[in-house]
């Protein structure tokens, strides 16, 4: 695992999103690791939700279409309301999504190791020392590690502030939906 790499997907990550908090990375790292596996168990039910989840936005360009979520590049999220400018179907990403989830390898030894990463960095880097709290840092990752790393939601502040809508995909599969889509495959 390439330690450069990861610092320099949470660098961009915590100043594209300041407000993020421990659970926030912990999702990042989540996704990074695991892609959207933990949201696959029905299709039926990720189709009922994903269309729940639509009929509330409104389709808007002031996000990009593709973050990148990995250190490799190799996982991305599908925005949503730039899915929509460019009349996406929802059939066609549920696929991709879909096809994501069969495609990741779950590794929870990864995982582990990117999150001591984070933890590392935490204790030596002053801004995000400033930023976490250590001690609450400490505490969530043995907890998380209890409980098998499962997957959590945003934390409030930052569903607040970013109003998160996205899916996971692999880069491999964002770049097939482009096609589809007939536009060009751009991630930031």
């Amino acid at each position: 695992m390439n330690n450069d790499k990861l610092m320099v997907l949470l660098q961009n990550h915590l100043a594209r999103y300041p407000h993020s908090e421990i659970m926030d990375v912990y999702k990042l790292l989540h996704q990074a690791t695991f892609g959207p596996g933990h949201l696959i168990a029905n299709k039926k039910a990720a189709r009922e939700w994903l269309d729940q989840e639509i009929s509330l936005l409104v389709a808007s360009d002031q996000e990009p279409l593709f973050e990148n979520i990995h250190p490799d590049g190799a996982m991305v999220r599908a925005h949503l309301r730039p899915y929509l400018t460019q009349n996406g179907k929802i059939g066609l990403l549920l696929d991709a999504f879909t096809r994501s989830a069969e495609q990741v390898k779950v590794n929870t030894d990864i995982f582990q190791q990117r999150w001591q990463v984070f933890e590392a960095a935490c204790q030596s880097k002053q801004a995000w020392t400033q930023k976490f709290n250590l001690r609450e840092l400490a505490l969530f990752g043995r907890m998380r590690c209890q409980e098998g790393w499962p997957a959590v939601h945003h934390s409030p502040a930052y569903e607040t502030a970013y109003h998160p809508h996205y899916r996971v995909l692999t880069r491999s599969e964002a770049e097939e939906l482009c096609k589809k889509l007939k536009v060009e495959f751009e991630v930031v």
